[in-house]
């Protein structure tokens, strides 16, 4: 059985946490509505008007399971997760809407912090000429 995944910070590819997905099969980049904020050395999704950029893969259950311990979801236990994994609908580059999970932030954010643009690699160009590691 397989879980569509919708992921837009460090599991995209060419970031640090992509190799978390390497059996996962990419369905290519997506769109979800929500707002992204910069957390530090990674970011979080919240629920609100916008758009933010990502990508979508089929994974299998081994490999949601390993996706929830990096992002700190316990389903036994959502209120003290610090993301919660929920279902979104997700538009394809190609138009398509599907349903995926997607890992919604789970603390408060400050306004400061928004992504205006929605695009967490975008977002880290910047700091790529650096060293830094996003």
């Amino acid at each position: 059985m397989s879980i569509r995944i919708f992921v837009y910070g460090t599991l995209l590819r060419g970031l640090c946490r992509h190799d978390a997905l390497k059996t996962a099969r990419f369905l290519g980049p997506a769109h979800t509505r929500g707002q992204l904020f910069n957390l530090g050395s990674y970011p979080g999704l919240k629920t609100g008007q916008g758009k933010v950029h990502g990508e979508v893969y089929e994974v299998d259950p081994l490999t949601l399971s390993r996706l929830d311990r990096i992002e700190d979801y316990d389903p036994k236990h959502p209120a003290h997760s610090l993301y919660l994994r929920v279902p979104r609908e997700v538009t394809l580059q190609d138009g398509r809407r599907l349903q995926a999970h997607t890992y919604l932030y789970n603390r408060p954010t400050r306004p400061a912090d928004r992504i205006p643009h929605g695009d967490y690699r975008a977002h880290c160009l910047p700091a790529a000429g650096s060293g830094q590691d996003p």
